[in-house]
Parts: structure tokens; C-alpha cells; sequence
């Protein structure tokens, strides 16, 4: 009986621990990340071999976001070359007013959202092209602590690559290029170099 207890006061403190390090931030109100992600096509895309796979980068990708959501992989196919996934925001899905009327959820490397209120001033469009997933790659140990430790709410700046992946038995995995798609392959797959919570 004492096995039972003492495994119960682990997994009670180990929840403890988790709901702890995935606190939101408390941002302040207004619009806090105003400019869409910066990317830049590369003319000749660099490719390069880790985490067992090959990567292509197809853009240099930049930007300043406010983090929405995160979550971790570790049972998927993929969960070895992208632990986790980020659903950020800029423009008007930076502003807590927004975000507020929304509930944002992530499930099976997808980022949802639904309207808690149907008089929201943000169209169904905007929400969109100012919204992305990504799947995010840590290029360094560095990088992989960081994603960690940040926080929903936190503004948080990323900078590396958008890149294709491919791997053994034919595995394919294309990145996004566009803010403005949906659904299956919209979402963007980031090898991320550096993190900066200004």
C-alpha cells in the first residue's frame, strides 16, 4: 500500500511541476507583435543531414510572435525531428483582447481555435493570415531548452529556416510558404536556430 502512495505523491508533483511550467505569461493589453513573419525564398536551398533525416531550406525565416500555445510531441513519427509545435500569432492575434474571445487548442500537430463569442470583431480571414503552426526544430541543445521554458503569452522572436524534410521508406514532410492555407500542409516547418524573449 505504501508503493501506491508514494507513486501518487510523484505523479501529484510531477502534475505540480508541469502545470507550473506551462503557466501563462500575464501580457499587457494592445497589440504586442504588429509585423507578419519575415521570409525570404532562397534561389538555391541549402541541404543538410541531422536527427537522421535530411533537411532542405527553402526560406529564411524571421519573426517576432506572440506564443498562443505549445505543445510536445514525444510518440509520434516526427516527435524526433520536431518535439514541438507552436501556434503563434502576430498583428491582431497578439492583442490579449482578441485572444481573449478565443480558445486555441492544439491535437495531432494541428492548431485549432474556435469563437467564444460570435460578435468578435477579428474575421475568419484575419485570423488566419495572422496565425501559424509551427513545427518546430531545435537546430542546438541551446535552442531545444529555450522552447522549453517558454511560456503562452510570452512575445518571443525565432530565426532559422522554413525546410523540407525527408527521410528513410520514402518520408516526406513539406513546410508551408504562405500564411494564407489551411489544413493539411499548412503548417510551417521551422528549423530554428535562435530564440530571443525580448
Amino acid at each position: 500500500m505504501r508503493i501506491v502512495w508514494i507513486i501518487l505523491l510523484v505523479a501529484s508533483l510531477y502534475g505540480a511541476m508541469r502545470a507550473w511550467q506551462d503557466r501563462a505569461f500575464v501580457a499587457p493589453d494592445g497589440v504586442l507583435a504588429p509585423d507578419p513573419p519575415n521570409q525570404v525564398l532562397l534561389e538555391q536551398p541549402v541541404q543538410f543531414d541531422a536527427r537522421g533525416v535530411t533537411f532542405r531550406e527553402r526560406a529564411r525565416y524571421d519573426l517576432k510572435v506572440r506564443l498562443l500555445r505549445k505543445e510536445r510531441y514525444r510518440l509520434d513519427g516526427a516527435s524526433s525531428i520536431a518535439p514541438w509545435d507552436l501556434a503563434v500569432g502576430w498583428g491582431p492575434m497578439s492583442d490579449t483582447g482578441v485572444l481573449d474571445d478565443l480558445e486555441i487548442s492544439q491535437m495531432g500537430r494541428f492548431f485549432y481555435w474556435r469563437m467564444r463569442n460570435a460578435s468578435s470583431p477579428l474575421s475568419t480571414r484575419d485570423l488566419i493570415v495572422s496565425a501559424g503552426q509551427i513545427h518546430a526544430i531545435p537546430a542546438n541543445e541551446h535552442v531545444e531548452a529555450a522552447l522549453s521554458r517558454i511560456r503562452r503569452g510570452q512575445v518571443i522572436e525565432l530565426h532559422g529556416y522554413l525546410v523540407d524534410v525527408a527521410g528513410a521508406n520514402g518520408f516526406r514532410w513539406s513546410t508551408s510558404l504562405t500564411r494564407e492555407d489551411t489544413g493539411d500542409g499548412a503548417c510551417e516547418i521551422m528549423w530554428i536556430e535562435a530564440i530571443d524573449v525580448p
